[in-house]
């Protein structure tokens, strides 16, 4: 459902406040996207909303198995007053489906059991009564829309041809202004571009594939070249900004989860190393004061979660994404000691070791019971890590002094220095490691707890390093968890 423009509310092609703030929306179902028709089983995430079994439509995306981000405007008595809608069930029976692009694909389709409206632009979270699998949701920008920046919007509103299209259209969008909630932008490709109804709650889009974004959502627009519409001389639309509300819908996403016991760790894992939604798994396993870890237990498939209990000396493991309790329970080390995980025989199987902060040692425990022991570094606060760092075909150990940020990496167990030394990342930081490029070369990264910010070293085609802000505190760990070759990050964050 979108809105006619005021003409008032433009100046000079810049957004203003009246654009988001004033009565806008007709009453009748939302403007679609009139550009190009998706490939078929491209931007997945986006749904088809429908309301009061045919009375209104929209669009939207999905950012959580069970969380669709689209306009207020879709559920408001009266459309021009978007922050006037009530959190909790739709006042109209809506569905959502997902993943269907063309007519003849199936998608899946879930009732809308919630509502959560933002009372500050025309946005609203609306929380499945069942999860979607096997659909990626849409990871949501973190970094604001700037004027002249391209975006792509996705919808499934009406064409300048069809007015019920069912099938999923795209087009290029410039930016022509941003305000603090909302942004202006106008259709560039293909030629005379524009949101229809139907396509209120849209995704507009940073990025493509893997690497899309969401920046805001469909809010209002002229309808020029829409069927149906009138409008002959003004183009352009309004959306809603939707990347500076990270906190919040973090907040609301973890509320799917049933409540979190005091101590205990909740997993929050990324099936991209690019995208801040935990698209793979979220669950609880471990609790404080254990340690959380990943790697391959069985061999199979990808990584899962373990925690060393730094108490008792113990290494709990499962081999499932699911949480519960653990599936192998194994002594190794020493009260006090530090773990530490790799493929100290090579092949997919993860063995176990530690650090001792008192003696400078590794521990590293094969798969036949032997212990390799070696050591390195000056202890202390020094935190180990592992990984092949020279594609050898095994895991070797390396240390990060969080002083001064410097990684110290060995390509064989032996007592001395470092064979490779350099530095990376910022005083205070924690050290991760993996293959975030599927190159079967381990590379290095960090953790910055300020801003919840992960550092890929190697992580780009260039060679660059890569950032991605994950999670609101907590543990860092990475893994492979679908067993695609590459690593991720993920968050254990304990209760409190």
């Amino acid at each position: 459902m979108l809105r006619s423009h005021p003409r008032s509310a433009w100046t000079a092609g810049t957004l203003t406040a009246a654009v988001l703030a004033g009565s806008l929306l007709s009453g009748t179902p939302a403007p679609a996207v009139s550009g190009d028709a998706a490939p078929a089983d491209a931007y997945a995430f986006t749904a088809k909303l429908d309301i009061g079994n045919g009375q209104r439509a929209c669009s939207g995306a999905l950012i959580d198995p069970y969380w669709i981000v689209t306009a207020a405007s879709c559920f408001a008595d009266n459309p021009a007053q978007p922050t006037t809608v009530p959190a909790g069930p739709p006042t109209l029976k809506t569905t959502a489906t997902v993943g269907r692009t063309d007519p003849t694909t199936t998608g899946q389709v879930r009732d809308i059991a919630e509502l959560v409206p933002r009372t500050d632009r025309d946005l609203v979270m609306a929380r499945l009564a069942t999860p979607v699998t096997d659909i990626t949701p849409l990871a949501v920008a973190t970094t604001a829309p700037a004027p002249g920046e391209t975006l792509r919007v996705a919808g499934y509103g009406r064409t300048k041809a069809d007015w019920v299209p069912d099938k999923l259209h795209t087009a290029a969008f410039g930016v022509n202004g941003v305000t603090a909630t909302g942004i202006a932008i106008t259709g560039t490709a293909p030629a005379g571009a524009a949101l229809c109804k139907g396509d209120t709650g849209g995704p507009a889009l940073r990025g493509t594939g893997s690497t899309a974004q969401l920046v805001a959502v469909g809010s209002t627009s002229w309808q020029k070249g829409c069927l149906g519409s009138a409008e002959t001389t003004r183009s352009g639309a309004v959306g809603t900004r939707t990347d500076d509300l990270g906190d919040w819908i973090r907040f609301l996403r973890s509320g799917t989860m049933p409540p979190q016991a005091p101590g205990v760790l909740r997993w929050f894992l990324s099936d991209s190393a690019q995208s801040n939604v935990n698209t793979r798994a979220t669950f609880d396993f471990g609790k404080s004061p254990m340690i959380p870890l990943t790697g391959n237990w069985d061999g199979t498939g990808g990584d899962t979660p373990g925690a060393y209990d730094p108490t008792t000396a113990r290494f709990h493991l499962t081999n499932s994404l699911d949480g519960g309790p653990a599936t192998i329970d194994l002594p190794f080390g020493e009260p006090g000691d530090v773990p530490v995980v790799g493929r100290w025989d090579g092949g997919r199987t993860s063995e176990v070791g530690t650090y001792r902060p008192s003696t400078a040692e590794f521990h590293l425990r094969h798969h036949d019971g032997t212990v390799t022991t070696f050591m390195l570094g000056d202890g202390g606060n020094w935190k180990p890590i592992a990984g092949d760092w020279t594609h050898k075909g095994y895991d070797t150990p390396g240390l990060f002094n969080p002083d001064t940020a410097t990684f110290y990496l060995v390509n064989s167990d032996h007592d001395g220095d470092a064979d490779t030394t350099f530095t990376f990342g910022d005083k205070g930081d924690t050290p991760v490691a993996g293959d975030w490029t599927g190159s079967g070369t381990t590379q290095v990264g960090v953790y910055h707890p300020a801003g919840s910010v992960f550092r890929f070293r190697g992580a780009t085609a260039d060679g660059s390093a890569a950032s991605v802000s994950y999670g609101d505190g907590g543990f860092p760990v990475t893994g492979d968890w679908s067993g695609s070759g590459k690593s991720t990050q993920g968050i254990a964050v304990p209760g409190r």
